[in-house]
């Protein structure tokens, strides 16, 4: 989303905040005392100049910079790429807040509105605030639990609270706030298709091989080499769930190489062959909770033209990088001949 667009959204939006504002004072709804207008005025005039995002929630800050002209990035993933789109979105929904009914000033029912000072015992808040490149604040919220049945034009709210005020109020719009790193990051690491995929070996640091291959794209399943007698594979498709790693690969977190050391005896190297030439090898390791990959693509001798233009594609991306990866694909490239197999069943 560029600045222009930005402003043609904003236009937009100053409308749409005031056809609703008209339809709140037309409606009386909930519990509370209806209040009207923008939660922060004059914040849609400022889209265009805020530079700094920052989201906190239980413990932990992501902080999102404008990069320039069109882009932002992440300081707490070494300045990777944030999605220009989604950090403008939020900037935009905040503009787009108004308020709908006034609800609790006692604290002590803060939590059920998810609207409690971060530092509270199991606080469920997420506070968000926006600033200038000049390092001034342009909005401060607590943001909780949102809601999808309000009267009027627009049905989905949010509770909110400004921090250092009681009063906490149901506001009408949208408002998405994300706690991860990649509800944010440019997600994309690698996309390749199963079909794409030839032959997959992945080498764990103990010496153990799985092999995996399907010369033949008509044929159903990929084979498993190396079954040893009297074994047999659990799923005939289990295979092909590894092949399918790299199919829409997307990060959890990115760091800068160095982030994680690939020691042989922690490392699990995994080489990813296609049909039309290209190979990519990913090494993963361990890091707490997380299991983190670096990756590198090449071509083999023939390999045809778009091969090479990926190839080429893949590493200026992944380049100097790390990433987190998901639990549902890390744990495909971890996956041993024990996991895969079960014993024959004995001759009728």
């Amino acid at each position: 989303m560029t600045p222009k667009s930005i402003i043609i959204l904003g236009a937009a939006t100053v409308i749409a905040v005031g056809a609703a504002a008209v339809s709140l004072n037309a409606n009386q709804a909930g519990t509370g005392v209806e209040v009207s207008g923008p939660v922060f005025p004059g914040l849609i005039e400022q889209v265009n100049t805020i530079a700094k995002v920052v989201i906190e929630h239980r413990g932990q800050t992501l902080t999102m910079v404008r990069a320039g002209k069109d882009g932002w990035t992440m300081a707490e993933s070494d300045s990777y790429p944030v999605s220009a789109k989604v950090a403008e979105k939020v900037v935009v929904q905040l503009a787009d807040l108004n308020f709908y009914e006034l609800k609790t000033k006692k604290p002590e029912l803060y939590s059920r509105l998810h609207v409690e000072d971060l530092g509270a015992k199991d606080s469920q808040a997420r506070q968000i605030k926006l600033f200038d490149a000049g390092g001034k604040a342009a909005a401060d919220l607590m943001a909780g639990r949102k809601r999808y049945n309000l009267v009027g034009t627009r049905k989905e709210g949010v509770y909110i609270r400004k921090p250092g005020n009681a009063q906490t109020w149901l506001a009408a719009g949208e408002l998405d706030v994300e706690i991860k790193p990649g509800d944010w990051l440019v997600s994309k690491i690698v996309d390749i298709a199963e079909e794409k995929v030839a032959k997959v070996t992945i080498r764990h640091p103990d010496g153990e091989k799985i092999a995996i291959s399907k010369p033949d794209p008509k044929v159903r399943n990929f084979t498993l080499h190396g079954i040893p007698m009297g074994k047999q594979l659990k799923y005939d498709t289990d295979p092909n769930n590894v092949a399918a790693v790299l199919d829409q690969l997307n990060l959890d977190d990115a760091r800068k190489a160095g982030f994680v050391t690939f020691d042989a005896d922690k490392t699990i190297n995994s080489l990813f062959e296609t049909r039309d030439g290209l190979t990519l090898e990913i090494a993963m390791v361990a890091k707490g909770e997380e299991q983190w990959a670096s990756f590198k693509a090449s071509t083999m001798e023939g390999a045809k033209p778009g091969a090479v233009k990926l190839a080429d594609e893949i590493n200026k991306r992944v380049t100097g990088w790390v990433y987190a990866l998901p639990s549902f694909k890390s744990t495909r490239l971890k996956r041993r001949m024990a996991d895969m197999l079960k014993d024959n069943k004995p001759a009728s």
